[in-house]
C-alpha cells in the first residue's frame, strides 16, 4: 500500500491537535474523549427514543473490503446486530479478498454494474479514474446534515473538502493523521549479538546486512514483500514548488500512470511530464536536480544492489508467508505497526525486539518540522457504488459507527474486555485475544476523534506518532488538489496499466539487473498502447487546473 495515513497513538489527556487547521471539531484528546462520551449519551437516549418506533424493514448491506479476515469478525457482528436490532435492522456481509483479487473484482463489479452498497477505494487504487466513469454515488447530501449527527461530528467540513473530488463528496475518508513514517524494522537482538551500533544511515544498514548474511547465511537479511522496500531512495520534492514526482506507480496522480510533472518557478505554467523508462530529453525542461531519468527513477538501480540480501521469491505471497520470521534480520514498515511487529516477534523469539531505522528522511528521524511529505487528502477511503440499492440505508449504518465511541470502538477494536481493555478515556492496551480481531482499521474505522491510542507503544514511539499528528510536521506537495480525468484516455490507461505493473514489480523488488532497459523496452511497449496520448492528457488537464487557480 502507499504511504498510508496511519493511526497515531498519543498519550493519553495530553495532545494539542496540529491538525486543527481543517478538524477544528478537536483540539486535544481530552476534549475528544469528552466530546465522544457526550455525545454517546446523546446517541444512546436517541437510539432509546427510537426504539420506541418501529424498526425498519430487514436490510443486508454488502460490503467489500480487502486483506485477512479477523477471526472474530461474526462475533463482533452478531454483537452489532444485536444491539441494533431495533433500530437499524441491518445485517452486514463483509466479503474479504486478498488485495489482486479486490482490485480485479471490484473493476468486474462496477463495469457490470452488479449491487455493492460499501466498498473500499483509495485514491492509489481506482478512485479518481472510476469517479470519472460515474460509477460512485455523490454523497454531498450526508454530511454536515443534521440527520446524521454522527457523520457531522466525525467528519467536519474541513476535512469533507480537502476530500472532494471535482467539487463532490465521493467518499467516507479515514486517517487519524496525515502520513505514518515509513521504518525498516531492524531486530535489534541480532544488531546486538553481531556487535554493531544503532542503524543511523542506510551504510550503517548495508553493513548491518553484510555481517548477518555473514554470521547467520541461513537468515534474510531483509524480507521485503511485493513493492519491496517500499521507499527506498525514492527522492522527494521538498523546497520545491515547481515538481509533482511520482517516483513509484503508487505515487501516481495521473490515472493510474506514474507520470512526474514540472512546472514554471511560478507555478503557473506546465513544462512536461515523464514517466518510468522515458528518455532523458523528457526531463529536460524539469528543474535542476529532477533533469534526468535517473534522478527520479534511478532508484530502482539501488535496489538490484540491496537484491542479494531479500528473499528469493519477494512476488509470491504463498512463499513470503513461509518465511520464518525469527529468521527475518529486518522488514519493512511504519512507526506505528512497530509495536504490533514487537509482539509477533516475541511469539516465536522471547527475547526478540524490534528498533526502527528511519530510512526515507534523516530530518523526520530528528523530528523537524516540514519533514513529511503530503496532500492532506486521506489516502483511504469507502465509496458507496452507484449501483447500490440501500445507499440510505447504508449512510445509516455509517452515521451509527460513527455517533459515539462505543459504536466505534466495537468495530476497530473488537469486544471490549476480550480483544481490548480501556486505559483512560481515549487509549487502550491489547489482550492476549487481540490477535483474534485485527480489523483493519485504515479500511472502514479510522478517524482523528474516535480512534483511540495504543498505549503499549513505547515512550519514544509515541514522541514519533506526537510528531505525525502535528501538521507542521508536514510539507504539502504541488497539485495537491489536482484529480486527473481518466476518460478521455481510459482506453489507453486500461491497456497500459497491467504491463506497467508488471514492470514495476520487477522494478521495485530489484529483480533485474539489468533495470533502465527492461524500463526503456517497457516504457517502448507503453508508447505502442497509447503512453503518448495520455501524455499530452496529463499536460492539457494540469495546465487547465493551473489556469483555473490550482496549486
Amino acid at each position: 500500500m502507499k504511504g498510508t495515513i496511519r493511526k497515531a497513538a498519543l498519550p493519553a489527556l495530553a495532545l494539542i491537535l496540529g491538525m486543527s487547521t481543517f478538524l477544528a471539531a478537536c483540539s486535544s484528546n481530552e476534549t475528544a474523549g469528552e466530546n465522544a462520551g457526550k455525545n454517546a449519551g446523546k446517541n444512546n437516549t436517541a437510539q432509546t427514543a427510537d426504539s420506541n418506533a418501529k424498526a425498519p424493514e430487514p436490510v443486508t448491506l454488502k460490503v467489500m473490503l480487502f486483506g485477512e479476515k479477523p477471526a472474530d469478525l461474526e462475533k463482533v457482528l452478531a454483537k452489532f446486530e444485536e444491539e441494533t436490532k431495533d433500530t437499524l435492522n441491518t445485517k452486514l456481509n463483509i466479503e474479504y479478498n486478498p488485495p489482486a483479487d479486490h482490485k480485479q473484482k471490484m473493476q468486474l463489479k462496477m463495469s457490470t454494474g452488479e449491487s455493492v452498497d460499501l466498498m473500499f477505494d483509495a485514491p492509489w487504487m481506482f478512485l479518481y479514474n472510476n469517479v470519472s466513469q460515474g460509477y460512485y454515488q455523490q454523497l454531498d447530501k450526508y454530511f454536515n446534515n443534521d440527520e446524521y449527527p454522527g457523520l457531522k461530528q466525525a467528519f467536519p467540513s474541513e476535512l469533507i473538502e480537502a476530500n472532494k473530488i471535482n467539487g463532490h463528496s465521493y467518499t467516507i475518508p479515514f486517517m487519524t493523521s496525515y502520513s505514518d513514517p515509513f521504518v525498516i524494522n531492524i531486530r535489534k537482538d541480532i544488531r546486538e549479538e553481531l556487535g554493531l551500533p544503532p542503524v543511523k544511515t542506510l551504510a550503517d544498514y548495508k553493513n548491518y546486512l553484510e555481517k548477518v548474511q555473514e554470521k547467520h547465511p541461513d537468515y534474510v537479511p531483509a524480507a521485503i514483500g511485493g513493492r519491496g522496500i517500499y521507499r527506498l531512495g525514492i527522492p522527494e520534492e521538498k523546497g520545491h514548488n515547481d515538481i509533482r514526482l511520482a517516483a513509484v506507480v503508487q505515487d501516481s496522480f495521473t490515472g493510474g500512470i506514474p507520470f512526474s510533472v514540472a512546472l514554471s518557478a511560478d507555478g503557473k505554467k506546465m513544462l512536461g511530464a515523464a514517466t518510468i523508462g522515458d528518455p532523458d530529453s523528457e526531463f529536460a525542461s524539469f528543474p535542476a536536480p529532477f533533469n534526468t531519468h535517473d534522478s527520479i527513477y534511478g532508484h530502482f538501480g539501488l535496489r538490484t544492489e540491496f537484491r542479494k540480501f531479500n528473499n528469493k521469491d519477494p512476488l509470491s505471497a504463498q512463499a513470503n508467508s513461509a518465511l520464518d520470521p525469527a529468521k527475518n534480520a529486518s522488514t519493512e514498515g511504519t512507526i506505528n505497526g512497530l509495536v504490533f511487529g514487537k509482539k509477533d516477534l516475541k511469539k516465536v523469539v522471547p527475547n526478540g525486539d524490534l528498533e526502527p531505522f528511519f530510512y526515507t528522511s534523516q530530518d523526520i528521524a530528528d523530528m523537524k518540522p516540514g519533514a513529511i511529505r503530503t496532500d492532506f487528502r486521506a489516502n483511504n477511503s469507502v465509496v458507496i457504488p452507484a449501483s447500490s440499492k440501500n445507499i440510505d440505508r447504508t449512510m445509516k449504518f455509517l452515521d451509527w459507527l460513527y455517533s459515539s465511541k462505543d459504536n466505534h470502538d466495537l468495530f476497530e477494536l473488537g469486544i471490549e474486555g476480550e480483544h481490548w481493555v480501556k486505559d483512560g478515556d481515549n487509549g487502550y492496551k491489547t489482550t492476549d485475544k487481540t490477535t483474534n480481531y485485527l480489523f483493519q482499521g485504515y479500511e472502514l474505522t479510522w478517524n482523528p476523534t474516535l480512534s483511540r491510542i495504543n498505549t503499549d507503544n513505547d515512550p519514544e514511539t509515541i514522541k514519533y506518532i506526537q510528531y505525525t499528528m502535528d501538521k507542521n510536521s508536514y510539507y504539502q506537495i504541488p497539485l495537491s488538489g489536482f484529480v486527473f480525468d481518466s476518460k478521455p484516455v481510459a482506453t489507453e490507461i486500461a491497456q497500459i496499466k497491467p504491463k506497467l505493473q508488471e514492470t514495476a514489480d520487477i522494478l521495485m523488488t530489484g529483480l533485474e539487473p539489468k533495470w533502465k532497459e527492461l524500463a526503456q523496452k517497457s516504457n517502448s511497449e507503453w508508447r505502442q498502447l497509447g503512453l503518448e496520448k495520455v501524455r499530452a492528457e496529463v499536460i492539457k488537464q494540469v495546465q487547465a487546473y493551473l489556469d483555473a487557480g490550482g496549486k
